[in-house]
């Protein structure tokens, strides 16, 4: 039973990282302790080597219908390992209770500047004439933050992706394709910093993996019949509600935990 709720919660997850653009890092760590009785340590580690395979897929699944802004992606990428380097190596020095509380309300924070945004979106194609300096420190400063996050304790690093690119203008399938190429990059650095610390579970991170690859695919097609043509150039309301929504729970279940 545990392990058909593992398939589940892993194909539903790689559906919704390939949809938002966000990975499922806390989720993955919940499940994992609560129904497999596994330490805080070997699950962030397993919950890392899960979600690198299944941003890989999206982000590549993504890459074909051309949601991918490489540009910033590598941007953000970049500084985003920079920034996973420095919070896997204080992610001890910081008790779990000040830790819930900092990233849940940096979740908010976050999210709530996602949202001033989105009532004056902007494509990004119309801003190339903005400073590309300014976009250039943006796109570095939201990926060292995301860094930091996912380093910490390996969840929550994607927020930051995500408004940091929805602040640089991009569209919504625009935000959930780079999101996952850089969510991709930064969680296999996460990985292996984190393998030392705590032992994977393979066969936990292979089924979980697994299903979630999936999921991903799954999710894939469900976007090619939600998301007409048209839509996929521009801002799609109900993938940012549910990003919105996603986001808001998130931090507010952090704030109370």
């Amino acid at each position: 039973m545990r392990f058909i709720i593992l398939a589940v919660v892993g194909l539903i997850m790689g559906g919704a990282t390939v949809i938002t653009g966000g990975g499922a890092g806390a989720i993955y760590v919940s499940v994992l302790t609560i129904f497999f009785n596994i330490s805080p340590a070997v699950a962030t580690a397993t919950s890392l080597a899960t979600m690198f395979p299944t941003a890989a897929v999206s982000a590549y699944l993504h890459a074909r219908s051309s949601n991918v802004n490489f540009k910033i992606g590598w941007t953000m990428l970049g500084w985003g390992t920079i920034g996973a380097l420095v919070g896997s190596y204080f992610s001890n020095d910081i008790p779990d209770n000040d830790y819930n509380t900092l990233i849940g309300v940096v979740i908010i924070a976050l999210t709530v500047l996602m949202i001033i945004k989105k009532r004056k979106p902007t494509d990004i194609k119309s801003e190339e004439h903005e400073n590309k300096n300014k976009k250039f420190l943006q796109a570095s400063f939201f990926g060292i933050v995301s860094g930091l996050l996912s380093g910490l304790v390996g969840t929550s690093g994607t927020t930051a992706i995500i408004a940091g690119l929805t602040l640089l203008g991009c569209t919504t399938m625009q935000t959930v394709g780079t999101s996952v190429f850089v969510l991709a990059g930064i969680s296999l650095v996460g990985f292996l910093m984190r393998v030392g610390v705590g032992i994977v579970d393979w066969p936990l991170a292979a089924a979980l993996a697994g299903s979630a690859i999936v999921g991903a695919i799954l999710g894939t097609f469900l976007l090619k019949k939600s998301v007409t043509k048209k839509s996929s150039s521009q801002n799609n309301s109900l993938i940012d509600a549910l990003i919105i929504i996603g986001n808001l729970a998130m931090g507010i279940a952090l704030l109370f935990k």
